[in-house]
């Protein structure tokens, strides 16, 4: 895993991906598959598609992740055509993170350089435009506890 971070995209976390169908969703009613089920209703897609400017905006993935120590992810853009991403989210869930912890959700310009750092702010929404290029700093061996979010893409077209 650290040899393939060295060479290009790769990912240390811990994850849960909720289905894509709101009826998959609904059958099995567990805290992360009611926020995505949320997060594709009706009112918040409207609520989405204003703030973000994307009026084909129709639903919203949704994955929990946890970033322990000595996790990451490495630079990427989230540019998936076929998967119709039109903005990425971080909703946040850890209080009181430590920015010498790492783990912050950084973003990059075209020489790869950070042009913004954000840690991790509990009940926080980051929203970002799809593609950016962007990571998740490596978390310090000495965090006392894991950094935990829902994250995913707000999406054109039907879920798959």
């Amino acid at each position: 895993m650290f040899e393939g971070a060295r060479h290009g995209f790769q990912y240390c976390y811990e994850t849960i991906k909720a289905p894509h169908g709101d009826s998959d969703r609904a059958a099995d009613p567990t805290p992360l598959n009611a926020f995505a089920r949320f997060l594709s209703s009706e009112e918040v897609i409207a609520l989405l598609r204003a703030v973000t400017g994307h009026d084909d905006i129709t639903f919203a993935d949704a994955q929990a992740t946890a970033y322990g120590p000595r996790h990451f992810l490495t630079a990427h853009d989230d540019l998936a055509p076929k998967q119709k991403r039109r903005v990425a989210y971080v909703f946040n869930l850890t209080k009181n993170w430590p920015v010498d912890w790492g783990g912050l959700l950084t973003f990059h310009d075209d020489r790869s350089s950070v042009v913004e750092a954000l840690v991790p702010a509990f009940n926080a929404l980051n929203l970002f435009a799809v593609p950016q290029p962007h990571s998740v700093s490596f978390v310090t061996p000495f965090a006392a506890r894991r950094r935990y979010s829902v994250t995913g893409w707000l999406r054109a077209g039907t879920p798959p």
